[in-house]
């Protein structure tokens, strides 16, 4: 059950459907919910040891990032007091590398990060934040589309399944959502290179049937490149709410890329989306 879940709110968009998705999370769990808003320092703003030019835009830019850190902060406070749950709030101030993984490092001490998708029309600073929060936290993460608006619903949850640990690792994590939804679907994708089989899709929902859970099965048929496609085109067919899945990588040196369905779905989610690692 989640106890403890962190919001980041972005403070160069609006946020305003970050706020209200994280709070109905925390609602519905009866969860204590923070707010975390980081203020992006350029390098000028960092690094700047003399009044020149730069070193003074940076520093402007910089002040403008805390008035919008408050400003959304004060907007989540508002509405995590209407909603009668327990919450707090907190500015982080960093280059964007480094806040990412200070952000990933705070998030472990949550049960549940719940953090904006990125949206390429837009790049931000914010967009480091989800990989690193799925890699280097270790905690679910709760991604919402630029697209979302209002509460999360659960009447109907989505389980990507792939037999792998961190598919495994997300049921997991999901399982307080699942007892809420009144149905769950379990899909394998047996095309391309997966190695999925019935059996494994049987066995998942035999064991979901222990706890109390009901799963119908999905089966459909995609080439490994267009995965992700198949799993949104199913969750707008199947009017799904929630979408669970792990979330993979692969190691290089010390970082992480993202594997070819995640990546797919990072940058066409529709859904929100509880992905573990």
């Amino acid at each position: 059950m989640p106890n403890d879940i962190v919001v980041h709110i972005p403070i160069d968009r609006s946020s305003e459907h970050m706020i209200d998705c994280a709070v109905s999370v925390a609602s519905c769990f009866g969860a204590h919910l923070d707010g975390i808003a980081c203020v992006y320092q350029s390098l000028n703003s960092v690094i700047a040891f003399e009044a020149s030019a730069a070193a003074v835009a940076g520093v402007t830019e910089y002040d403008t990032g805390v008035e919008l850190a408050t400003a959304a902060l004060d907007r989540f406070a508002i509405a995590a007091r209407r909603a009668g749950i327990s919450h707090g709030v907190r500015t982080v101030c960093n280059s964007p590398y480094p806040a990412s993984q200070m952000l990933a490092e705070t998030s472990r001490l949550y049960d549940l990060n719940v953090v904006a998708q990125p949206d390429h029309a837009m790049p931000s600073p914010n967009d480091l934040l989800p990989a690193a929060l799925l890699f280097n936290s270790g905690r679910p993460m709760l991604m919402v589309p630029y697209i979302h608006h209002g509460p999360l619903k659960l009447n109907r949850i989505l389980i990507c399944w792939d037999g792998g640990r961190a598919a495994a690792r997300a049921i997991h994590d999901a399982m307080p959502f699942l007892h809420k939804a009144k149905v769950v679907d379990v899909l394998t994708v047996n095309g391309g290179d997966s190695t999925v089989s019935e059996v494994s899709a049987g066995t998942l929902a035999a064991h979901l049937a222990r706890h109390d859970i009901s799963a119908d099965i999905q089966q459909p048929t995609a080439d490994a490149s267009n995965i992700h496609d198949t799993i949104l085109s199913l969750a707008a067919d199947k009017d799904s709410d929630l979408i669970v899945m792990g979330g993979y990588g692969h190691s290089r040196l010390r970082e992480f890329i993202l594997g070819g369905v995640t990546r797919g779905m990072f940058e066409s989610l529709t859904v929100p989306a509880l992905i573990s690692h």
